[in-house]
């Protein structure tokens, strides 16, 4: 099959040679069909662009690559090329799909007065190269250009972690887990044991706690602060929390209120006694430690920017106090 395509785009040249016809000679096309923003997080920014190429050949093209030029607020953000050698099948077309990572932390250091700006106008030029192949007439490659105008919302973001505070199993809670368990320990001692643990006084380790399954209440607030002048809103968030790289909590909370540019985001949670394990117990002795803190929800952009809701991710980790 190979060999009858490369006869046949012989045969094809030769024809149009002998007709002096370079320039009825075919083209490929590449067409812009869509431009959008994926996804967001407190870090970074991914953008899709959606390209349609149309081979006339009868046989296949490599794309030399979508060479895209970011600028901000005028200023030239950078160039990357992606995708070089995407094959396009023989009298085919392809819709291909190019995404690009931008991270907040390199637009701060070309913008002026960031922390001023709610929202950055972003310019995307993007050149699209195609090799063509070796006939007569035809040039080396064939360039499409296109360019597209966008916002995307300032961000540069703090996150900390404050009013911790957890509340031990009660008594009752743990007799029964005792009973259960067939554990020959009093409930008033094993309480008093927790009481010293979560609140960082040196205790007497009447019994392993994480052989235990108790329920222990924690309640915190995360403050996240947008330190520009965009407002970071949205209703409900889904979240993991992670203490000294043990998970801790996880779940949703729609508990979420704003304070000029700070949203609080309050947890209330349980997790189990189980996991007392020695990181988590260095925590409380300590009463401090590190904090990672994942998860996702949704804000509303503009509709001029984008009409659905986008994903709002979150992977941040800091250091926090427990008193």
């Amino acid at each position: 099959m190979k060999k009858i395509a490369i006869l046949s785009l012989i045969i094809f040249s030769a024809a149009l040679s002998a007709f002096s016809l370079p320039k009825s000679l075919p083209k490929p096309t590449a067409d812009f069909k869509g431009f959008d923003i994926e996804s967001i997080s407190l870090r970074d920014i991914n953008f899709l662009f959606d390209v349609e190429i149309k081979n006339p050949y009868p046989v296949g093209l490599k794309l030399d690559g979508v060479e895209f030029t970011f600028f901000v607020e005028n200023n030239q953000f950078f160039k990357t090329t992606t995708s070089k050698g995407l094959k396009i099948a023989a009298k085919g077309k392809k819709i291909n799909q190019f995404r690009v990572n931008v991270k907040y932390e390199d637009i701060i250091k070309i913008v002026k007065a960031y922390s001023k700006k709610d929202y950055l106008n972003c310019k995307i030029d993007m050149a699209i190269l195609i090799p063509l192949p070796d006939i007569s007439g035809l040039p080396e490659n064939i360039r499409f250009d296109y360019s597209v105008n966008t916002q995307i919302p300032a961000i540069k973001p703090t996150i900390s972690i404050a009013n911790f505070k957890v509340k031990k199993p009660s008594t009752a809670e743990i007799a029964a887990e005792l009973a259960k368990k067939k554990k020959q320990a009093s409930a008033e001692q094993v309480a008093g044991m927790f009481s010293d643990i979560l609140s960082g006084k040196k205790a007497d380790q009447i019994i392993d706690p994480s052989s235990l399954d108790l329920p222990i209440t924690v309640d915190f607030d995360i403050l996240l602060k947008n330190e520009t002048a965009h407002k970071l809103a949205f209703n409900s968030i889904n979240y993991d929390f992670l203490v000294n790289n043990e998970k801790l909590v996880k779940g949703t909370t729609k508990d979420i209120k704003m304070q000029g540019n700070t949203s609080i985001i309050k947890v209330s949670n349980k997790f189990s006694s189980k996991s007392l394990g020695k990181s988590m117990l260095r925590f409380f002795e300590n009463q401090k430690g590190d904090f990672a803190f994942t998860g996702s929800t949704f804000i509303k952009l503009p509709e001029k920017i984008k009409k659905d809701p986008l994903k709002l991710s979150f992977d941040e980790k800091g250091k926090f106090n427990a008193k």
